[in-house]
């Protein structure tokens, strides 16, 4: 496993002192050693002189220079990064108490090949024309320390390879690193030590067992048992835990790392000997066998359990397509990933696996995530070359669709574009005025030199593309092909004289009046598109149509009934015989813009085959699909007749009114402005305080009318905790079993060594053949070579299945929630039995030991009786994710917005303020910060702009003579 942690500090001697004998890290094991070419420039060799490496780490080099100090975001100065190696516990245990040497040569062989790819990542900043700009150095001053012993006297083989804070530019002068790109690969880098450890492993001739869906992997002939007996800091942290009620499931994060420091013990490397005699001892007493059968020859199994073969050497993956691979490529990758074909290499099979896994929710993919994927389900069977010549292989078959390379000028935040090379050509003949045969040399020699810095590669697939062009294609041929339902004199009658807004009442007339089969309609969040929406589905339905409205997720179903509606979930209507519509029917489809690209071209196609007419509402500033593409945006992008309705009503206040308008423009900076109440707190645990404390402030009648907003699990989760503090409930109530959707792809859940023990299966329907039942639960035991998953069934009895064979299936983790008298939950799955609804919220009214009964706070109340013989669909309400909160209305909202967090931006700021009707108040970890991160966008890509984007590089820019007859001058590149 790999971490990074940045070494930061205002007192250089403080950071020295860490790495030093007096603090008893590093003297007793591995002094360690220099590493990398940046040290060798250096003429630093062999071991690491800590005098040295002190003054390197307050920037000091040997020749007495000082290089400027760079500083964290924390405000201390930062001196370099520790990329902490840690090797499986298994291998930690064969190594140091079997005394293997050879795998303490295989743990250092997999730390230096991983760090081979991390070298060419370094990179400086360049200020050129007081511009800041990145310029790839790939060369690092590292110290690598080999250590083998916890902080709780565990075994535990791990190297720190500490990055100075120092690298040499181009130009030779020496500078602060600029290491945003080593945090972006890190996984990949973690992929990388796993495949090499397990490859050299393999070599030596141990099995190995796959332990989890990331490529961690144990030594096969170590249990699980055994290896957590030598894992004491986890159990001291579980029994922390346990004396306040908590498991690591249902801790939240605060809690677990209050607890770990707090059980933290000095590390102390004295009576080593004595040490390791405990742990031979202890292991005689695990009865753990140190002298294993092994071979060293050995071949690459497609199975999870990676065995040595006596007979076998290892074969070189082939690079031509096998027969089970030839034909249609794109089959291949769908298919692929989930058997364990035999004459398929294993490469192939992990890069088909990750197109899989990633083509499921997004169109475009990057290739980082895309090796990081294969290199964590091929560990042990092939090596980061092998993944890259199969993503070579079908780029060249078509399997897979590459965008052109792209290139990044500026490294400062907010001026940064990425270009492909003629993309920069076009933007220095646009705003440059140079010729074209100018702009094409310069780029070339920005390139070479390294201001212009390549970005990762990106990918789609030809059935993402496929689907896009079918979609847009339907919309398109269905321009004008139908009869308007009222003509123009009939529609103005009905619509004279009423209250609607011009937006609305121009929806209405577009939905009436429109012979085009597919439209849309852009509502802006609190405009009164349902309100529209009745008034023309009344027009449409007296006039002779029948109308079906429809909508992604079962509450938004909910709320379309509630206002009269004949509603029905998209996949129920894409998937239902029973539902017949023709040219007389006209479909709604309400939340359009979280529709993927799938369901919306089924949804077309059947559009189009029955001759009906499709209304599209939504609103693509908001959340976007699960799945991938986004195709109610690129819609109305090409030309789909669209109305937006932009006036809203939602909003009382109308300062908070205005900041939603701003946003809804893409004003966030205007619209922060008109925000009274933003509270600014650096600390995470203090801030969230700040908001229960401010929530426990609003009276009982207030608080139900309010919603608390987090961008993280784990906010909403310590918020949730906090509250129920607040409120007196915990400790007051019952601990039931609940069950916590897990977020899988299909790829994922057909692979077994994606699931953990312990987790819970739910299939969506009868599966007779493997023995499993509709809505069953059934319990991981463990993953078994072959792709084969060992469950415990309801019974206790357990079978073996191929998870490869279920389609219909949910993912749960198990946890165990404590419920009172009171407290505000939230249903988290739909029941049609009962009539319950995924979003639906409910108050608990009575607790036993055998029910909870839940009783909700509308008008025309619900009782609903629980029985607690089987897990619950039941989370805490007080606080919710963005996904969780769209679709909800109320009078105040108090909103966590983390800064840092990915999940903060555009979208999530414009959905949350535009839940309030009176009151938003923001609490915020940087005021400084808090408007550049409301400004991003994290938008979904589509296919059909990377095929937009190869066509203008194949087209290229204009030629001309091979040289230039004056280089320009002035945009930063000389040099």
């Amino acid at each position: 496993m790999l971490t990074v942690t940045p070494i930061t500090g205002n007192n250089a001697y403080a950071a020295a002192h860490y790495f030093s004998a007096a603090d008893d890290y590093y003297p007793h094991e591995h002094g360690g050693e220099w590493y990398g070419q940046g040290a060798e420039a250096l003429g630093l060799q062999g071991d690491v002189d800590r005098t040295e490496f002190a003054r390197l780490l307050r920037g000091q080099l040997p020749n007495g220079e000082h290089i400027p100090a760079t500083i964290a975001k924390d405000e201390k100065k930062r001196m370099g990064l520790d990329l902490t190696f840690s090797a499986p516990k298994s291998v930690s245990m064969q190594a140091l108490i079997g005394d293997n040497q050879a795998i303490l040569a295989a743990h250092s062989a997999a730390v230096r090949q991983a760090l081979q790819h991390v070298e060419p990542l370094i990179a400086a900043r360049r200020k050129v024309d007081g511009k800041s700009y990145r310029e790839r150095t790939g060369n690092m001053v590292a110290g690598l320390f080999r250590h083998e012993m916890s902080r709780a006297k565990d075994p535990q083989l791990h190297t720190h390879a500490v990055v100075l804070n120092v690298t040499q530019r181009h130009d030779g002068a020496w500078r602060a690193l600029s290491n945003d790109a080593i945090f972006q690969v890190q996984h990949q880098i973690d992929a990388i030590y796993k495949m090499y450890l397990a490859r050299e492993l393999q070599a030596l001739g141990y099995s190995l067992h796959i332990a989890g869906p990331k490529g961690d992997f144990e030594l096969a002939h170590i249990s699980r048992e055994q290896i957590e007996a030598f894992s004491q800091r986890s159990q001291v942290i579980e029994e922390a835990l346990a004396k306040h009620g908590k498991t690591r499931a249902d801790a939240t994060a605060l809690e677990k790392q209050i607890i770990s420091l707090a059980t933290r013990p000095r590390k102390d490397e004295r009576d080593r000997a004595l040490i390791k005699q405990y742990w031979a001892e202890k292991s005689q007493s695990l009865n753990i066998d140190y002298h294993p059968q092994v071979t060293a020859n050995y071949h690459y199994s497609p199975g999870q359990t990676l065995t040595p073969d006596q007979t076998a050497t290892n074969p070189a993956p082939s690079t031509s397509a096998p027969a089970a691979a030839t034909g249609n490529v794109q089959q291949t990758i769908e298919q692929a990933g989930l058997d364990a074909i035999d004459n398929m290499a294993p490469a192939r099979i992990a890069v088909a696996y990750a197109v899989h896994h990633l083509a499921e929710r997004e169109q475009v993919f990057d290739d980082n995530t895309l090796k990081t994927i294969a290199m964590q389900r091929s560990v042990g069977q092939s090596t980061p070359e092998d993944i890259q010549a199969e993503i070579n292989r079908l780029i060249q078959h078509g399997g897979l669709i590459a965008a052109p390379p792209t290139y990044q000028l500026s490294a400062s935040e907010t001026d940064r574009l990425t270009l492909s090379a003629a993309g920069w050509q076009q933007h220095f003949v646009t705003h440059k005025q140079w010729t074209p045969v100018q702009a094409k040399q310069y780029v070339a020699d920005a390139i070479q030199t390294g201001m212009l810095t390549q970005t990762d590669n990106r990918y789609t697939t030809p059935i993402a593309l496929k689907r896009e062009q079918i979609i847009l294609a339907i919309e398109r041929n269905g321009r004008g092909q139908v009869t308007p339902i009222l003509a123009a004199p009939a529609m103005a009658e009905q619509l004279r004289d009423t209250t609607l807004t011009p937006g609305q009442q121009q929806s209405i007339e577009l939905m009436i009046g429109t012979a085009n089969r597919i439209i849309g309609i852009q509502g802006d969040a609190g405009t009164g598109k349902t309100h529209a929406l009745r008034y023309a589905i009344d027009m449409t339905e007296q006039a002779g149509y029948k109308v079906v409205a429809i909508a992604p997720y079962g509450n938004q179903v909910k709320a379309l009934k509630e206002h009269g509606l004949d509603a029905h979930t998209l996949a129920s209507f894409l998937n239902t015989k029973r539902q017949t519509i023709d040219s007389q029917t006209v479909v709604v489809l309400d939340e359009a813009g979280v529709v993927p690209a799938r369901q919306m071209q089924q949804l077309l196609q059947k559009i189009e085959r029955s001759g009906a007419r499709l209304v599209m509402i939504g609103d693509t500033k908001q959340t976007e699909a699960i799945e991938a593409g986004k195709p109610f945006w690129q819609l109305q992008n090409h030309g789909m007749t669209t109305v937006r309705i932009n006036e809203i009503q939602r909003q009382t206040n109308p300062e908070l009114k205005r900041a939603v308008e701003l946003v809804a423009g893409g004003n966030t900076a205007a619209s922060l402005a008109k925000i009274r109440h933003i509270e600014h707190q650096p600390d995470d645990s203090l801030r969230r305080q700040s908001i229960v404390a401010d929530y426990m402030t609003l009276t009982p009648d207030e608080r139900k009318n309010t919603l608390i907003i987090a961008g993280t699990h784990d906010a909403r989760n310590e918020l949730n905790a906090g509250v129920r503090e607040a409120l007196a409930l915990t400790g007051k109530g019952n601990h039931y079993a609940t069950l916590i959707r897990l977020d899988t792809t299909q790829a994922q859940r057909q692979y077994a060594a994606s699931y953990m023990p312990g987790q819970i299966l739910q299939p969506e329907r009868d599966y007779p053949r493997l023995g499993l039942q509709r809505g069953q639960l059934y319990s991981v035991k463990e993953a078994l070579p072959g792709n084969r998953l060992r469950l415990i069934c309801p019974d206790k009895t357990e079978i073996d299945i191929n998870p490869k064979r279920i389609k219909q299936l949910s993912v749960y983790a198990a946890k165990k929630v404590e419920f009172s008298v009171g407290d505000l939950v939230r249903v988290n799955r739909n029941d049609a039995a009962l009539d319950l609804t995924n979003g639906d919220r409910f108050y608990v009214t009575q607790i036993t030991a055998k029910s909870i009964t839940l009783q909700s706070d509308e008008a025309q109340s619900r009782q609903i009786e629980l029985l607690t013989n089987r897990p619950l669909h039941l989370e805490y309400a007080y606080a919710s994710t963005i996904h969780g909160s769209q679709g909800l209305t109320c009078d105040r909202v108090l909103i966590e917005l983390t800064t840092f967090s990915r999940t903060t931006s555009q979208n999530l700021y414009y959905v949350a303020i535009s839940r309030a009707r009176q009151i938003a108040q923001l609490y915020t970890n940087s005021l400084r910060h808090l408007p550049k991160a409301i400004a991003r966008r994290y938008d979904k890509s589509t296919a059909l702009s990377i095929q937009r984007a190869r066509q203008m590089e194949r087209k290229g820019m204009a030629g001309g003579k091979s040289g230039l007859e004056k280089k320009p001058k002035g945009y930063g590149l000389e040099r």
